[in-house]
């Protein structure tokens, strides 16, 4: 008897031991599940590739694509624009955003062209707007300082929080930041990533060519309904000059019938 109570309670604290644990796992597995950050030294912000994960977590619609904002950095690029956490950037100067990186990248490679002006898509609450932004090379070549990360905007959304999240990822988000510098400067120099740039480039050109040809031929047809009316017009006058010149054949009568008359007077 008294072995069996002293069974009963090692197994009742057991349990007690098992259960204590499962709340922070659980979130620590959650946070876990999630891609690792990156902080962009263009948008100055902290950026999410969108995944599986990533959706189901912040409950994303299947059609937003692009990189998730975490968090953006007081008085920077992103937060100069109206960017908010929990905006999601689609595309950049014409170019799909598909990794946090690539964003990075596409504005470095135009910045080596001595192009500062960068047009921007994003999505906030499913919905689709559009921004721009002015990035110097010295801009985005300021030093972001990773540890001051917690003290940004930062978005909250129901069970996640950015400062676990931030924690479990500090060592690896530092590790990136100091990497991506020398990663984009690769990117950007290759053959690959120029031609790719170029072509779409080319595209870009050629789309605004076909839409001023479309203006121009507007235009065109605009000039022809004019010279149509400018036709009429003259029309009319025709009509009036004949309207005229019967009349003066009517005239022309009455001074021959004057001359009759004096015949007969004779």
């Amino acid at each position: 008897m008294r072995n069996s109570l002293r069974v009963l309670l090692l197994l009742g604290a057991a349990a007690h031991l098992s259960v204590l644990p499962v709340a922070p796992i659980v979130s620590a597995y959650a946070q876990q599940a999630l891609p690792a950050p990156y902080v962009s030294r263009a948008f100055d912000a902290v950026l999410l590739p969108i995944d599986g994960a990533v959706r189901s977590a912040f409950d994303l619609d299947s059609s937003v694509e692009g990189v998730l904002v975490l968090a953006v950095q007081p008085g920077g690029v992103a937060d100069q624009q109206g960017v908010e956490p929990g905006d999601v950037i689609y595309e950049v100067k014409g170019r799909r955003i598909t990794t946090p990186i690539s964003l990075d990248e596409v504005v470095y490679y135009w910045l080596q062209q001595g192009i500062f002006d960068f047009g921007f898509d994003y999505y906030r609450a499913g919905v689709l707007s559009s921004a721009s932004a002015y990035i110097t090379l010295e801009l985005y070549q300021e030093v972001i300082e990773i540890t001051e990360i917690t003290s940004w905007s930062v978005w909250s959304y129901e069970e996640f929080s950015f400062e676990e999240y931030y924690e479990e990822y500090s060592e690896e988000l530092i590790e990136s930041y100091e990497s991506s510098e020398e990663l984009i400067e690769e990117t950007v120099s290759s053959e690959e990533f120029s031609s790719e740039m170029s072509e779409e480039e080319d595209d870009v050109d050629d789309a605004v060519e076909d839409d001023g040809t479309e203006d121009d031929a507007a235009e065109d047809d605009g000039s022809e309904d004019d010279m149509s009316e400018d036709d009429g017009s003259e029309d009319d006058g025709s009509e009036d000059d004949g309207a005229d010149d019967d009349g003066s054949e009517d005239d022309g009568g009455e001074d021959d019938g004057g001359e009759d008359d004096g015949g007969d007077e004779e």
